[in-house]
């Protein structure tokens, strides 16, 4: 005859088990959040973006480097996805303009949370003329929906912080009328205008 099971002993087991599939949950959904303001460095990975030639709606991607939010390694091989949002290229007394816009970040485990911000800074080159960087400010007065950044002296011209959600980006526009190329490897930072949920990195990751 087969041993049965008390069942306040099959309770006991239900409840371990629950607690076992549980705590496994937790771990696997335990994550950080990187909060408001912070700032996120990156590459540059797809095509360069020339505002002579770019599109509304191009796809830009920025593999995250070093050194990460608060030193974080989980953001080792992340990668941030987003879109050319506004871009007008020089000639006929225009200066040239581009707005990039951020969507979401991919972690290397392969999540992908939204995310919005601003450029603080961009290298760029203008056409026929020596690299320069590029350099917005989160900080200004602000104009409507605007956030203006500072003047830069010279040649450079003027940038200009959008802030606008995920359409948040870097408005730069050039006094020598030139339009401006930003090239494959490009050094682009990103200050975070939501918070972004970040994975836990587990041990031997």
């Amino acid at each position: 005859m087969n041993a049965r099971v008390p069942r306040f002993d099959r309770a006991i087991l239900a409840a371990a088990l629950a607690v076992g599939f549980l705590s496994a949950a937790t771990a696997a959904d335990a994550q950080s959040t990187l909060p408001v303001g912070s700032t996120i460095n990156t590459q540059l990975t797809s095509s360069d973006i020339n505002t002579k030639s770019a599109k509304d709606g191009d796809r830009v991607t920025m593999q995250v480097v070093a050194p990460y939010p608060n030193d974080n390694q989980a953001f080792a091989g992340a990668t941030v996805n987003g879109h050319v949002a506004d871009v007008r290229a020089a000639g006929q007394g225009k200066t040239a303009r581009l707005v990039l816009a951020f969507d979401s970040i991919t972690f290397a485990n392969g999540r992908s949370e939204p995310v919005s911000g601003s450029v603080l800074r961009m290298d760029s080159k203008h056409d026929n003329t020596t690299a320069r960087k590029a350099i917005g400010s989160a900080a200004g007065a602000a104009v409507g929906s605007q956030t203006v950044g500072r003047i830069l002296g010279g040649s450079a011209g003027s940038v200009v912080g959008l802030l606008g959600g995920a359409a948040a980006g870097l408005a730069y526009a050039s006094n020598n009328k030139a339009n401006f190329n930003v090239a494959t490897g490009a050094h682009v930072q990103i200050q975070t205008t939501s918070t972004i949920p970040v994975p836990l990195r587990q041990a031997g990751q």
